[in-house]
């Protein structure tokens, strides 16, 4: 984990924890049901002091010559145990709650490695070997970043259809030599294949570089051919959505700043079909 970090991947104990808040809850509840009774109790006596219990912390705390009052105020600091240890539950439920999940193409690299004999297999036989097998209730402390949906999409999508394809081929390669020299079939040393990040977010980047240069290149040519007005105007409406979609597809935009390149997109086309119309 320490050479990937990418695989830094554990459970989240989601249910456990949230058992756990559920449990301090239930204290909490009963806990301040005994303190309210034993408010209304001191509201309720004749004693001067007690009387004065709600409305006079240091009395509370201090006068400790009578059981009521130190029931009282023993009832309060053993809630105040609990309230701070169920607050920190809280926050600790929330934190890691936002760590993200393990992106799936890691997650099944991490799980064949683990089911390889000859990798990962030999290093967890205890009771929580199969602690990654089912794949849910977990959080990856270091995923990769994507900057855009494409790099994703490379990732999680193509690349391994295209690490499948080559391996296919040469495995049915390997085959066909052993075949054709009669020489028997030697064990293969399993491996785990690593792709260096950065390179998949320059291929992503120099992809969405291109198709960005391309789109109003290729809007305005097609335009510049075709006369007709109206499909000159229905072609304005086509490219825009074409690159409104890319550039949702491609730069995780917000809302605003699509509609406002894609107005802006659109302009310059009709710019371009008014200009063309009067010369």
């Amino acid at each position: 984990m320490a050479d990937h970090p990418e695989d830094a991947t554990f459970r989240r104990f989601a249910s456990l924890n949230l058992q756990n808040i559920l449990y301090l809850q239930a204290e909490i509840v009963g806990l301040e049901k005994d303190l309210r009774k034993l408010e209304a109790d001191s509201d309720a006596s004749n004693d001067c002091d007690r009387r004065h219990f709600s409305f006079d912390w240091y009395t509370l705390a201090h006068t400790h010559d009578q059981p009521a009052s130190g029931q009282q105020w023993e009832k309060w600091m053993q809630l105040r145990r609990v309230l701070r240890e169920h607050n920190d539950a809280v926050s600790q439920y929330c934190q890691i709650s936002k760590i993200p999940d393990p992106e799936p193409h890691e997650l099944r690299k991490f799980q064949s490695w683990l089911a390889e004999p000859r990798l990962g297999g030999v290093y967890l036989l205890g009771r929580d070997h199969d602690t990654w097998a089912q794949g849910v209730d977990l959080m990856s402390l270091s995923p990769s970043l994507h900057p855009n949906r494409i790099s994703r999409f490379i990732t999680n999508k193509a690349l391994p259809v295209c690490h499948s394809v080559v391996n296919t081929m040469n495995r049915l390669r390997q085959t066909l030599v052993r075949t054709n020299h009669s020489a028997p079939a030697a064990q293969q040393d399993a491996e785990i294949v690593t792709y260096e990040y950065s390179r998949l977010v320059s291929a992503s980047s120099l992809i969405c570089t291109i198709i960005a240069s391309l789109l109003p290149i290729l809007a305005i040519v097609v335009l510049y051919f075709v006369e007709n007005q109206s499909s000159r105007l229905g072609l304005v409406g086509l490219f825009s959505v074409a690159f409104s979609s890319a550039l949702w597809f491609m730069n995780d935009g917000e809302l605003v700043e699509v509609f406002s390149a894609t107005s802006a997109f659109a302009a310059v086309q009709v710019v371009f079909i008014g200009t063309s119309n009067s010369t």
